[in-house]
């Protein structure tokens, strides 16, 4: 799914699997615990549909108020709280601490967060990403491509188990709104929008925008061999 440029343009920077066939070769990535293979499942099949349209309206909202048409703006401001309203129950939130969550390097120019209580967080988009110790060879290559193909026509599980069988690990990466944090700054966005306060609106949007954070989990990852390790 595609939602606003400003959201998932980090996302699409590191591509879908393509891409990342030169990276120097790093230690194997350790087998993912049992939690993270479960967050993996969980996360690879429930990206929340209305918290992408949400986010959508959102962005809309404030190309009209740039575009000085104000009955636009609360319109789509109200479609933004219809679908987060759907969106807090649709089964797709989880509860995270905001500093538990492991952005890769350079998706999120957020100041490391504090420990804090776990909040519910939002996945309105996510991607499949090549893990960091990735190194072409011609046999992973061609499972790259293959799962490619997979992926285009939707078929997940297809693509992974193209990739399992080649050991090539692979991560998934989430966006993630704040979800009751995104739906005040959107509530008090109305209210500012019916008080004429245009400018203030799309300031509290932005923030909405701007809190939206990433986490990465391991969907496969490829235990390190016993011969990897007795040459550390």
């Amino acid at each position: 799914m595609n939602i606003s440029k400003g959201i998932v343009a980090a996302l699409l920077a590191t591509t879908m699997l393509a891409g990342t066939v030169a990276a120097q070769q790093t230690p194997a990535a350790p087998a993912p615990t049992t939690q993270q293979k479960t967050e993996a499942a969980r996360d690879l099949m429930k990206l929340s549909a209305d918290g992408a349209v949400a986010f959508r309206a959102l962005h809309l909202a404030r190309i009209a108020i740039f575009e000085a048409d104000p009955v636009a703006a609360k319109k789509l401001v109200a479609d933004t709280r219809a679908a987060l309203a759907k969106a807090k129950v649709d089964s797709t939130s989880f509860q995270k601490a905001e500093s538990e969550l492991k952005a890769p390097k350079g998706m999120s120019d957020a100041p490391a967060a504090a420990s804090g209580p776990a909040v519910a967080w939002l996945p309105i988009d996510g991607q499949l990403t090549l893990g960091e110790d990735f190194v072409a060879t011609p046999a992973k290559a061609a499972a790259v491509a293959e799962a490619n193909k997979h992926l285009e026509k939707g078929e997940r599980k297809q693509a992974l188990e193209k990739l399992r069988l080649a050991d090539v690990s692979v991560n998934f990466t989430m966006a993630l709104a704040p979800l009751d944090r995104t739906i005040a700054d959107v509530d008090m966005a109305a209210k500012l929008l019916d008080e004429g306060k245009y400018y203030e609106a799309n300031a509290v949007m932005k923030k909405a925008e701007d809190g939206v954070r990433y986490d990465s989990v391991a969907a496969l990852a490829v235990p390190q061999k016993a011969e990897e390790k007795k040459s550390q």
